[in-house]
């Protein structure tokens, strides 16, 4: 009976080293993983067996797609007023769709300096600035037209999301691509974003849904599109 005793233990340490020496999948192998789950939903159980930290990076993610949601419409509308929740839910729906269908990246290249892996992703982002552009003057076109719009903001409201559903469904990926550099490290055999990482995340989500690095540099690219507006004369107004 002790002998036995003895084998079981020394199975279960077999087991327990075993275990702990998993070799981790390569580099570049992670690296897509983790893109492809966080910014396309896909290879999520891949992501869970090879991540170490993978609940807590898939709270990270949702709450980088929940900033968006709640930024998203309120920026793209320009107003105080407040918008249904539903519908601002629709329309960055949409964007997030069109977005995964149209965008793409590629690893350019990993460099490591033990423990570190750097890996720099090229985006071709979503391109959020034309879609503002164009939605912006096509209302601007309406208005012209018709100024009985500006008089109400809810109206105004409204007919600017229907400007932009129809327009998100034809807005593509941008022709530039934008780097970003995300630092990776294996600890017990699965892969980890190293801490402190919380900007490139930010950076990394922002390039794939805006094709910018940074919501100052977005700002900035839509004001500047936005005193490069020119709407065509389209003659006298009706009211």
């Amino acid at each position: 009976m002790k002998k036995t005793g003895t084998v079981i233990g020394a199975l279960l340490f077999m087991l327990l080293f075993i275990s702990g020496c998993t070799k981790a999948i390569p580099a570049e192998e992670a690296a897509n993983i983790l893109i492809d789950t966080m910014i396309y939903d896909q290879q999520t159980e891949a992501f869970q067996t090879n991540f170490a930290n993978s609940e807590e990076l898939t709270e990270i993610f949702v709450e980088q797609r929940t900033l968006f949601e709640e930024n998203f419409t309120q920026g793209i509308l320009q107003t105080g007023e407040a918008v249904d929740e539903q519908l601002a839910m629709e329309i960055s729906e949409m964007v997030m769709q069109q977005m995964r269908e149209t965008t793409s990246y590629k690893i350019k290249n990993i460099t490591e300096t033990k423990p570190i892996y750097h890996v720099t992703y090229e985006i071709q982002g979503f391109n959020l600035l034309q879609l503002f552009k164009e939605s912006l003057t096509e209302l601007l076109v309406r208005i012209q037209n018709d100024n009985e719009l500006v008089k109400d903001e809810k109206t105004l409201i409204a007919t600017t999301v229907a400007i932009m559903q129809e327009k998100i469904p034809t807005i593509e990926a941008n022709d530039t691509s934008t780097e970003v550099t995300l630092q990776l490290k294996v600890n017990r055999g699965k892969w980890e974003i190293v801490n402190g990482q919380d900007e490139a995340l930010s950076s990394l989500y922002l390039a794939f849904f805006s094709g910018m690095r940074s919501q100052e540099e977005l700002t900035n690219a839509m004001t500047e599109a936005l005193s490069e507006i020119e709407v065509p004369s389209m003659g006298e107004p009706t009211n």
